[in-house]
C-alpha cells in the first residue's frame, strides 16, 4: 500500500497527549481515505466468514500500525499491547478524552 498525502499528514502530527480530538479527526479521515474505517465502525466478523474476517483482520492490523506510528513513544509503549484498533481508541479515550482541554 502506497502512503497517501493524508497519511503523511497524520504521521507528521503525532499524538503526544494534546489535541486528542484533532488527532482522532485526522485518524477517521485517513482511515476513510485508505478504505480502513470499517475496523472503527464494526466488530470482527464471525470466524465462519473466513474470507471477510481475514480482510477485516488485515485492515485492523494496518489501522493499528498507523495509529501506533502516529503517537509519541510513551503513548506507543502504553498501547502497543492492544490487539485491535477499537481497543486502542477506547484506551485513548479513557486516558485523554476526558480532559476538558481535549474535548
Amino acid at each position: 500500500m502506497t502512503p497517501t498525502p493524508l497519511l503523511n499528514i497524520f504521521i507528521e502530527n503525532n499524538l503526544n497527549g494534546n489535541k486528542y480530538k484533532e488527532w482522532k479527526r485526522n485518524l477517521i479521515t485517513v482511515m476513510s481515505c485508505e478504505k480502513l474505517k470499517t475496523v472503527i465502525d464494526t466488530k470482527c466478523p464471525p470466524t465462519t466468514q473466513a474470507d471477510v474476517g481475514k480482510s477485516w483482520e488485515e485492515s485492523d492490523e494496518i489501522s493499528r500500525c498507523y495509529m501506533l506510528a502516529s503517537m509519541t513513544n510513551t503513548l506507543y509503549e502504553n498501547l502497543e499491547s492492544c490487539e485491535t484498533t477499537k481497543t486502542i481508541l477506547e484506551k485513548l479515550k479513557n486516558m485523554l478524552g476526558g480532559k476538558a482541554t481535549l474535548a
